[in-house]
């Protein structure tokens, strides 16, 4: 006689190796993170100098500054564009790991 199951079967948990793509996606994440990421980190240094610097009296200050800010703003496009390159990326590898579907084709006698 066979025990019948009194709860959800187990089984052992598939590890997939994660793929370069979904690798690089991890660290382009990592680059553009709000947050923590180290071009914010550099991104909010470069303003907190430029905010220093235009408080400083005269023109080549408020030029530099004005040069530091538009930096800045270069570097929040970049962590954007690795944002959206790292969600591409996570697609293609999701995309790629995903088992074929099987094709039906039908088969022709001769």
């Amino acid at each position: 006689m066979i025990p019948a199951r009194t709860g959800p079967a187990t089984r052992p948990a598939v590890r997939t190796a994660p793929t370069a793509s979904a690798q690089f996606a991890s660290l382009l994440t990592q680059l553009a993170d709000e947050q923590a990421g180290p071009l914010a980190t550099v991104r909010g240094l470069i303003e907190h100098t430029a905010h220093r610097i235009a408080l400083q009296p005269g023109a080549a200050s408020t030029e530099a500054a004005h040069g530091l800010e538009l930096i800045a703003r270069r570097l929040h496009a970049i962590q954007q564009d690795l944002d959206t390159t790292a969600a591409h990326l996570v697609r293609r590898s999701r995309i790629a790991a995903a088992p074929p579907v099987a094709r039906h084709t039908a088969h022709r006698s001769p």
